[in-house]
């Protein structure tokens, strides 16, 4: 009869209790290694980002999107971290490095990402919104006009500038107003990017994305408008549908107090911005999609105002994928969709070292039957089954739906198998303990 063993789940090594070699252990990482731009020094925060050494799902991000979409799925990108660094998070990595652009530009290429909306803090910005300058990297301009070379290595990816308010309360030219402030930043903005190929454009018109400057003053939209007609602009929120010289309008996370958390995520404010976009079918409405929040890392937040939003397991990143779903359809487009954010760490919305979806792999073997218990398989994308080859290399034996209850192995197999549970896109992967099969003599 064949060797029957209960295998507790495990991510990327193997229990020390079961009689196996070093290079099982060197196998299982193998299987399932760390596969992202993160660093392999981040270890992970408490308000909700996973470490820098998890094995992510790079199943293609627009899976997730109804069928027959054109949407092009961008990744809201601060490029403003330097290690060490004097924010509460360091993330070991420098955005002013080309060799952790390039890292960074592979990885959401290989996620399927369309795109990059750099959120951008003016010219001679040298804070990235903070007034503690140690430690800090080289401007956010700088720091992104230096990962523009290994963008170019990946033609197909876009990229737009977001002008975010602290353009203003950090960078405003002298004497300046805030509509001044703006053109001049325009004007800096049109020479130097407009004329790259991968500059995002809709209907032949540069895009560019506003986040926040109405909350430093009074803005003159229509005299900004007036100054570059050739700007689409995008603004935050309902008042990106309402301005008469706006393009159209982009979503932002809403979370409540922290004071008072919840397990559920409150998307009321999500469905609004949907409802309202239908009303406004000639604005470019810009979806929103985000795995949860937590600002309690963040400098700037203040004690009393520290805002959260549950992760849930995964849950609230299906959720806001399911409100496109429900909203849009092949018919009715929804033109471009924001990640929100590839690595604002501060506000525990970073998703590129991925989302944590709890989930717990169990195999039971009796005969030749793999028995497979799997929780939270809302948040998996298919199950692999590995055989162990000679000389450490693997073979990828078949692939299951993650409902799958139970496997049956072929009578030939035998040595040492793995299931590993890959996640839908963003969540991270999960390998089973190693399956032993065999004859006893």
């Amino acid at each position: 009869m064949r060797t029957v063993k209960w295998i507790l789940p495990v991510l990327t090594m193997c229990f020390s209790a079961l009689p196996l070699t070093a290079q099982c252990e060197e196998s299982v990482q193998t299987l399932a290694p760390p596969n992202t731009s993160a660093s392999l020094t981040f270890a992970g925060t408490s308000n909700g980002n996973l470490g820098g050494s998890t094995s992510v799902s790079n199943v293609n991000i627009h899976t997730l999107l109804y069928p027959g979409h054109t949407t092009k799925v961008l990744a809201h990108y601060l490029p403003w971290w330097a290690d060490p660094a004097s924010r509460r998070v360091s993330v070991g990595y420098r955005s002013d490095d080309p060799a952790q652009a390039l890292r960074t530009f592979k990885d959401m290429q290989a996620r399927g990402v369309d795109g990059v909306i750099v959120d951008w803090y003016g010219q001679t910005d040298t804070h990235g919104g903070q007034p503690d300058t140690r430690d800090q990297p080289e401007p956010i301009d700088v720091a992104w006009r230096k990962s523009m070379p290994e963008l170019a290595k990946f033609p197909d990816l876009s990229f737009s500038i977001m002008v975010d308010s602290g353009t203003y309360s950090f960078n405003r030219c002298k004497d300046c107003d805030v509509t001044q402030t703006v053109l001049s930043q325009l004007d800096y903005i049109s020479r130097t990017y407009f004329s790259s190929r991968q500059y995002l454009r809709y209907n032949g018109h540069p895009v560019v994305f506003e986040f926040g400057m109405d909350w430093s003053g009074k803005v003159d939209w229509s005299r900004i408008q007036a100054a570059h007609p050739e700007i689409s602009w995008i603004h935050i929120h309902k008042q990106g549908f309402d301005r008469d010289y706006s393009a159209g309008a982009f979503v932002w996370v809403t979370a409540g107090p922290a004071a008072h958390k919840v397990s559920v995520a409150n998307l009321s404010q999500l469905k609004e911005f949907y409802r309202y976009a239908r009303t406004e079918p000639a604005k470019i409405a810009t979806g929103g999609v985000f795995k949860g929040f937590d600002d309690d890392l963040a400098s700037w937040a203040k004690p009393k105002e520290k805002q959260y939003m549950p992760q849930a397991c995964g849950n609230t990143w299906l959720q806001t994928f399911d409100l496109i779903n429900q909203n849009y359809s092949a018919t009715r487009q929804l033109p471009f969709l924001q990640l929100i954010t590839w690595n604002d760490y501060e506000e525990g919305t970073a998703l590129e070292p991925g989302i944590d979806n709890c989930v717990t792999l169990q195999t039971h073997l009796s005969g030749n039957a793999l028995a497979v218990k799997l929780s939270h398989a809302a948040t998996v994308d298919h199950l692999e089954l590995y055989e162990s080859l000679a000389g450490g290399g693997f073979r990828l034996m078949n692939r299951y739906a993650p409902a799958t209850a139970v496997i049956a192995l072929p009578a030939s197999a035998s040595g040492t198998l793995y299931l590993k549970a890959v996640g839908k896109p963003f969540f991270r992967n999960v390998l089973s303990s190693p399956i032993m099969v065999g004859r006893s003599e």
